[in-house]
């Protein structure tokens, strides 16, 4: 099945909604100039507080001993890599990655970070890093050899998840904007629809 991925989550409220419905992973955002921030302390109070899923921290072009303390300090189980990092720059950080892609017009280079556990296939902005809340062609990740298991992202929210399960066949699929009723914040009727969605699917 599917795994499922909410990102940007900075409510305890809203992590345990998530929880209740079985998501995989919860996504904390340690882009200082994101409006999905959280402080890392604060994502570690919710992780104490909310069982089952595993949490990833989202970075951009951090530097490796920052990405590892705030890791630390927020108690993530993936560090999610949302730049240009490198091949080096996983090995260095040394803990469990997430690897982003953003895709524009052609598919990037999958092969450059075999050490990351996982890929992330985002759309590409080229003012933003993530939560643009728009799909990319899909049919560009029939292109892909799936090396390593993969999230799809961009875009996605109840009206179209079942089609992008059943037309990628994503190992996971990541979603923030698209259950949100302001950044940061979550829809819980958003939610609830998307859970019901991906279930029927």
């Amino acid at each position: 099945m599917t795994k499922l991925k909410i990102c940007g989550i900075t409510r305890l409220e809203d992590a345990q909604l998530c929880a209740d419905n079985e998501v995989d992973f919860l996504g904390f955002i340690f882009v200082p100039e994101s409006p999905r921030y959280i402080e890392p302390e604060r994502a570690a109070e919710i992780a104490s507080r909310v069982r089952g899923p595993r949490f990833v921290g989202v970075f951009r072009d951090a530097a490796p001993e920052l990405v590892r303390e705030t890791a630390r300090i927020a108690n993530v189980d993936f560090v999610q890599l949302h730049g240009a990092e490198s091949e080096d720059d996983i090995r260095e950080i040394g803990l469990p990655s997430i690897k982003a892609l953003r895709v524009g017009d052609t598919l990037p280079d999958t092969t450059a970070t075999p050490s990351a556990q996982w890929l992330l296939f985002d759309t590409y902005d080229e003012r933003r890093g993530g939560g643009t809340g728009r799909r990319f062609d899909w049919s560009l990740l029939a292109l892909y050899a799936r090396t390593q298991p993969f999230f799809l992202s961009g875009g996605l929210g109840p009206d179209n998840v079942a089609a992008a399960i059943s037309l990628v066949r994503p190992d996971a699929i990541d979603v923030s904007s698209g259950v949100e009723a302001s950044p940061g914040v979550k829809d819980h009727d958003k939610l609830r629809n998307l859970f019901e969605r991906i279930r029927r699917s």
